[in-house]
């Protein structure tokens, strides 16, 4: 969790307490009363302490994952490959178009690095303080989800688009030449590849020092920035109040999508595939719930959970 999912982790949890306070003020119940500590089920300081567990869980799982070089590389070729066949190859001049304007480039790249985790925190803080009855399913179906990709991380690690290039920018540069060539001779030529825009526009190295053991370098398939940032999306379509919210709710997977591809971090296909992961759980403990009702509750919580604001 870096520093910009703290304080909005922080600003969001103690604005929704200081709501409750005043929406509580005659029973005299506090601000603190809202915000301290609870390990009772399902209090809020219980289902916070939940996540941050399950993020440590999935980053270090995650680094465990990291697969085989060559095999991520031949798998990168793989996917550009399918997306050849199927008509979706359009990653790099999408990039291409938008490497001119160097502003716009460091903007985007620093909203893909800082704002996938406080944009998920809001939008489940959200759901607990607003949508209380539906805030476990969607929670439950969130937590399945990602760690199903970690599945795909070692079944099928994959470098992301930004080591596909003729720069030797990094260790694994002499992989990615190799990927452009081989490509080259199957008819599928995409010149010096892609721009690794993080490392040559914004100086963020991922390949050496920290960086280098907070990210899985060859973790891009699934996309899992573009599966929650559609999760989001329905969220808020679902269960807002506002007809234009639910609306523009649509632009938020859109826009991530793009930045994904312009920072040359995923395929088309890592999107398709995070999409999929992040909804699959949710028609599948609908089905199980009718088989077995007793798992109902077990998946959405108590009535009585629904009700309670604390």
């Amino acid at each position: 969790m870096n520093l910009t999912s703290l304080i909005t982790l922080l600003a969001i949890i103690g604005i929704y307490s200081w709501q409750a306070s005043r929406e509580s003020g005659a029973g005299g119940t506090s601000t603190w009363e809202h915000f301290k500590p609870s390990f009772k089920q399902y209090s809020g300081f219980r289902e916070l302490l939940l996540f941050v567990v399950f993020l440590l869980f999935y980053k270090v799982s995650r680094g465990l994952a990291i697969g085989d070089e060559a095999t991520a590389f031949a798998n990168a070729q793989l996917v550009i490959e399918w997306e050849h066949q199927l008509g979706i190859l359009y990653e790099l001049p999408i990039q291409q178009y938008f490497l001119d304007k160097e502003t716009l480039v460091k903007a985007i790249n620093w909203i893909y690095i800082k704002l996938h985790i406080p944009t998920t925190i809001i939008f489940f803080v959200w759901l607990f303080y607003k949508r209380r009855k539906n805030y476990l399913f969607i929670r439950n179906g969130f937590l399945i989800a990602n760690i199903i990709t970690i599945f795909f991380f070692v079944w099928f690690p994959c470098a992301p688009p930004r080591m596909i290039n003729g720069a030797e920018v990094n260790q694994y540069s002499e992989l990615g030449i190799q990927v452009l060539q081989n490509l080259q001779a199957m008819g599928i030529p995409l010149g010096s590849g892609f721009v690794d825009t993080l490392y040559e526009i914004s100086g963020v190295n991922l390949y050496k020092g920290i960086n280098s053991k907070l990210f899985n370098q060859f973790a891009a398939m699934p996309s899992m920035h573009f599966g929650n940032s559609l999760l989001i999306a329905f969220g808020v379509y679902l269960y807002a109040k506002n007809n234009w919210i639910k609306i523009l709710a649509w632009l938020y997977p859109a826009f991530v999508l793009l930045v994904i591809v312009m920072t040359g971090n995923h395929f088309f296909l890592d999107a398709v595939l995070g999409g999929i992961i992040v909804l699959a759980p949710y028609p599948l403990m609908i089905l199980l719930e009718r088989f077995f009702p007793s798992l109902k509750e077990r998946f959405r919580g108590t009535e009585a959970f629904a009700k309670e604001f604390t």
